[in-house]
């Protein structure tokens, strides 16, 4: 895809082709079950509303987000899908979902006594959760049946669905058995007693690539959609395509001498001459301190070192070693440059994380730049 160059200082770019091509992706190894795109955290860092137009463009039955605000952003922006919202209600809330259509979690009877009490006209769509291992959210399995039931009995409510979240999927298939047949009485007991659980979904980026799909309706993903995996599913990465970059072009060119240093502290100090490209990203864009002399970036296909400290608006590069480098050149701190790549996991590994939170912390000074998008 030919990109036009971006008139920001630093950017990201964000490949809607990419998206796409993971949806299928995911579609193709849970054939047949709906798809709950998770959009939260500004879409892992993507740009929650430019994604969820073209997953929803795309086919995705459902959205899911964390809290009520994150729900009202898309439904500002005109979506209308069905958006549930993962983390639950506050009392300040419950109008708010009812007035907006959103679809809330339920897991105690406090949840359900909130949304009762908005007087709604018409029933305002629940999710149970149940807690069948993780012990964040969630009713404990024998709570939930009784929750169920007074949801059904509800003038106010439907249940529109029921849910889990698995605790080690991929890394104890034990225990993710058994966090499976605790949803799976609990739906056994509902249906037992005339209860419709409506939707069923367990099955999170993780889940899916792990096989725990048994007996639900629908997959949840999140992180797959953007490419990328959770740490224990190395070498499937091949399945999907990574869908950000993170670019920079270069404020100033210099000439440090040996011995010269660089940066708050002058953590830094050559032990040669060398030529130093300061780029206009810092911790205040989401690219963290720990940076300091610890990591890269790419330019003319090749890796250079950040050197020196992590200020809020900028970081400096040794680009001694690449002949030639100009004004006109960028740098991709994530993302492909000339058959070279720095990824998302690289980047974690880096700051000793995980790729989920590398994304989520770019944050909203950084341009998206959406590419394909619908």
């Amino acid at each position: 895809m030919t990109v036009a160059r971006s008139p920001h200082r630093a950017w990201i770019e964000v490949d809607h082709l990419a998206i796409r091509f993971n949806l299928a992706a995911l579609r193709a190894r849970a054939p047949g079950s709906e798809v709950i795109a998770v959009v939260k955290a500004n879409a892992y860092g993507h740009g929650d509303v430019a994604v969820a137009r073209t997953l929803v463009a795309a086919g995705v039955e459902r959205l899911a987000v964390a809290t009520v605000d994150e729900g009202l952003r898309l439904r500002d922006a005109g979506i209308e899908a069905p958006i549930i919202v993962l983390w639950g209600v506050g009392p300040a809330e419950a109008s708010v979902v009812v007035e907006a259509r959103l679809e809330p979690i339920v897991y105690d009877a406090r949840s359900i006594d909130l949304l009762e009490a908005t007087g709604a006209e018409r029933p305002i769509r629940v999710h149970l959760k149940v807690d069948t291992g993780l012990g964040r959210q969630g009713a404990a399995p024998d709570d939930a049946v009784d929750l169920a039931a007074r949801i059904a009995a509800s003038h106010r409510l439907e249940l529109a669905g029921t849910m889990s979240h698995l605790a080690v999927p991929g890394e104890d298939d034990a225990y993710t058995d058994v966090q499976l047949l605790r949803l799976a009485r609990v739906l056994d007991t509902l249906r037992s007693a005339g209860i419709d659980p409506g939707l069923v979904h367990a099955s999170a980026t993780g889940g899916l690539f792990s096989g725990a799909t048994d007996r639900a309706h629908a997959i949840r993903p999140g992180l797959a959609l953007y490419g990328l995996l959770p740490a224990w599913a190395g070498g499937l990465e091949g399945e999907l395509r990574p869908a950000l970059s993170l670019k920079a072009l270069p404020l100033r060119i210099f000439d440090l001498p040996a011995g010269e240093g660089v940066g708050y502290g002058l953590r830094f100090r050559s032990g040669r001459d060398t030529r130093i490209a300061t780029l206009g990203i810092g911790y205040g864009d989401g690219w963290p301190r720990t940076h300091a002399n610890h990591g890269f970036a790419l330019v003319r296909g090749q890796r250079v070192p950040i050197v020196g400290a992590i200020s809020m608006d900028g970081l400096t590069v040794d680009v001694g070693e690449v002949p030639g480098v100009t004004y006109g050149d960028e740098f991709v701190l994530i993302g492909e440059q000339e058959g070279a790549r720095i990824t998302a996991d690289d980047v974690a590994e880096e700051r000793r994380t995980i790729n989920y939170e590398v994304t989520t912390a770019l944050r909203g000074r950084l341009p998206r730049l959406h590419l394909g998008a619908d």
